[in-house]
């Protein structure tokens, strides 16, 4: 790599950029050399450099150079020449990269010697840091939203966003779309898959108006999940699909293409963006996020969410696709139908914090009367219409359907 930065570095544009973070110490010996012809070159001639002009500056400089040494250089100089100049945005990150790289190390050695005693030291590290304050700090601050009215009107248009299926929520709340990261969460067996399912899979739903979508699971196995989701489809219940299987198979290829189901156990946040890099989506089911794994050390496991939470909102931005994660609610919200942010699982505001959308799923107390099929949806934050509040329907967990 290092010979190829140097080869890009005989361009003077790039030379001129970057002067003041090259460093000799970032090359190896054998490549020094190399580089203090290219500088000389630079601030002499003030143009584009050839390796062959570095040939010339060379020999001028040593006229009684041995013919081993001659061939030495010829050797080094014909790496040069037949390495490829790296990409100006990408040297661009390398050479910021490699000089950072290098200013840590610089760093380091004079912690070393403050930690023995060196009196100077102090005085060496304040000004290093204000040598290269200015030069360290990022300096790609994107552009400035020039959007007009009609670009603007268009982003947040219903145009944009896969519908819910189920009218009573989207009349409130369209749907979502791309950069959008939301949160439903229930008590346990209160039916938060088979929402999550209802919204993907069902009737109307965003595999079958076209959205190319991924259910991950680390929680339900993956093929009863999938089972769930041929179910909610078809309206077949699970003792139905013993005698109608192939009528089942047979509907469910309508929207088999959009809708695929993947297990996703032992997956960490960069495994999930490498997915979502090699397989595009337009909405990611993550079932449960909670259990993906992100890495660092963390004051407190809710801090270790939110930054779990912070990490895939940035997913669903740089992706521009929705995710929509199903989470566990606290005991709290045990037999309540209004079911607040403030009781999800493990959390302050650190999760709540990243979210655009959080969908709390409610359940009145069980009675002696048998099932109570009444669901209760709490849009306790949303960032994506007005609406703040409780939205009736009713569940029908044989076939995985929310329905109003």
């Amino acid at each position: 790599m290092e010979i190829n930065l140097l080869r890009t570095l005989l361009s003077s544009e790039i030379y001129n950029n970057h002067q003041q973070r090259i460093r000799k110490s970032i090359f190896a010996d054998e490549n020094v050399q190399l580089l203090d012809l290219i500088i000389e070159g630079h601030q002499k001639y003030e143009t584009d450099l050839q390796p062959d002009d570095l040939y010339a500056m060379w020999i001028s400089q040593n006229p009684m150079a041995t013919t081993a040494l001659v061939h030495d250089f010829r050797d080094s100089l014909d790496n040069l020449k037949e390495a490829n100049p790296i990409t100006e945005v990408v040297a661009d990150d390398v050479i910021q990269s490699l000089w950072r790289q290098e200013i840590g190390r610089d760093v380091a050695n004079i912690g070393i010697k403050i930690a023995e005693g060196d009196s100077a030291a102090m005085t060496k590290l304040q000004r290093l840091i204000e040598n290269v304050a200015e030069s360290y700090m990022p300096d790609d601050f994107g552009d400035d939203c020039d959007a007009d009215i009609d670009e603007l009107m268009a982003f947040t248009s219903i145009e944009n966003k896969w519908q819910f299926n189920i009218p009573t929520l989207s009349r409130e709340l369209y749907g979502v779309g791309p950069g959008n990261f939301g949160a439903i969460f229930a008590r346990t067996e209160a039916g938060k898959t088979c929402f999550s399912i209802s919204l993907c899979a069902g009737p109307g739903g965003f595999a079958e108006q076209g959205a190319k979508v991924f259910y991950l699971c680390n929680e339900e196995d993956v093929q009863i999940t999938k089972l769930r989701g041929m179910q909610a489809f078809s309206g077949v219940t699970s003792e139905g699909c013993i005698t109608r299987a192939a009528e089942v198979r047979a509907k469910f290829r309508e929207i088999e293409s959009n809708l695929r189901f993947r297990e996703i156990n032992g997956w960490d946040v960069d495994k999930l963006d490498a997915f979502l890099t090699k397989f595009p989506a337009d909405v990611v089911i993550l079932d449960q996020i909670d259990k993906l794994e992100i890495s660092g050390t963390y004051d407190g496991l809710h801090r270790k969410l939110g930054a779990l939470y912070q990490s895939v909102r940035e997913l669903a931005k740089r992706h521009k696709c929705a995710i929509l994660c199903v989470t566990q609610a606290s005991i709290e919200a045990e037999h309540r139908t209004r079911v607040e942010a403030s009781m999800m699982a493990d959390s302050k505001t650190s999760k709540q914090a990243e979210l655009d959308l959080i969908i709390g799923i409610g359940m009145a107390a069980p009675s002696n009367d048998g099932p109570d099929l009444r669901r209760f949806l709490n849009l306790s934050k949303n960032k994506l219409s007005p609406f703040h509040g409780m939205i009736n329907c009713t569940i029908d967990p044989a076939v995985s359907r929310y329905n109003v």
